[in-house]
């Protein structure tokens, strides 16, 4: 029973990442060449080489996958349905097309004076912390065991925000309007409030005052874009920096009024643009 439980389980993992003809078509993409402005006659010894070769590939692949899709149309409702159900969908163009850049996730939280503090009139300053949470390390570091640990966790945390941006999209197909911050409930909710609150959970045990209480977690999703093959970059060391002081440990200020931000808000620090997408309010 174990046995045949597994190859459903594949099975159906299997029939849900077969993409359809329009997924193909829309993963294909274009050269970095053509992105850039280029042609195919700017391309370097290596790609003039490589690049029909993989065409060729890719010709092979999509008509396998054709046939394959085909194939599969009788389970995939059911197969699509558990694996969703499961949370374990998988992105199977994880190597076509590949994103331009690196992302970031960032916590910022909003801790304010406890009622001692308040009733003995003492400073109602807030506390301002920000932590980076993804990656775990920089890039840099070598890894050895710990990264087993990384690996997990990263995996975890890309996998939350990578539902919430495909919740934001079919939000987007609905015709329905921007979230705001009462305003998320349902999937946009679901994906990100265990990251959240892992965190802020771990926050407040390890480094919060015992006179101040949490108020309000945000999380921003950051973004920098990779460079080009052959661009010279400007101040390559300005985002090295920027991130340096992220995991060199949390940061932290004093104000006397929070500035208190609506999602979607945009905030730039070196090349990088952070983007305001989840509040969590106590």
């Amino acid at each position: 029973m174990i046995s045949a439980l597994l190859v459903l389980h594949l099975g159906a993992l299997a029939v849900a990442t077969v993409p359809s003809a329009d997924e193909l078509r829309l993963a294909s993409g274009k050269r970095e060449q053509e992105a850039n402005g280029g042609s195919v006659d700017d391309e370097d010894a290596i790609s003039v080489r490589v690049r029909p070769v993989m065409e060729t590939s890719g010709g092979l692949v999509s008509g396998f996958a054709g046939g394959a899709w085909a194939l599969t149309m009788p389970m995939r409702s059911v197969a699509k349905r558990y694996v969703n159900t499961l949370g374990l969908v998988q992105n199977w163009q994880m190597f076509a097309n590949p994103p331009r850049g690196s992302e970031y996730l960032r916590l910022r939280y909003y801790s304010a004076p406890g009622a001692a503090r308040i009733a003995g009139r003492q400073d109602r300053a807030w506390t301002v912390t920000t932590e980076l949470v993804f990656p775990v390390a920089p890039d840099d570091q070598s890894h050895t065991m710990a990264a087993f640990w990384q690996a997990h966790r990263d995996k975890a945390i890309s996998n939350a925000f990578g539902a919430y941006f495909r919740a934001r999209i079919s939000r987007i197909d609905a015709g329905l309007p921007p979230p705001v911050a009462h305003d998320l409930d349902g999937a946009l909710a679901r994906t990100l409030v265990p990251v959240t609150r892992y965190f802020a959970a771990r926050y407040v045990q390890t480094a919060l005052p015992r006179d101040e209480r949490l108020v309000r977690t945000e999380v921003w999703y950051g973004w920098g874009r990779s460079r080009a093959r052959g661009e010279l970059s400007v101040a390559p060391e300005s985002r090295a920096g920027a991130l340096a002081r992220y995991y060199a440990g949390r940061s932290q200020q004093q104000v006397s009024r929070p500035p208190f931000q609506p999602l979607d808000t945009l905030e730039r620090e070196a090349d990088l643009v952070w983007m305001l997408i989840h509040v969590d309010e106590r």
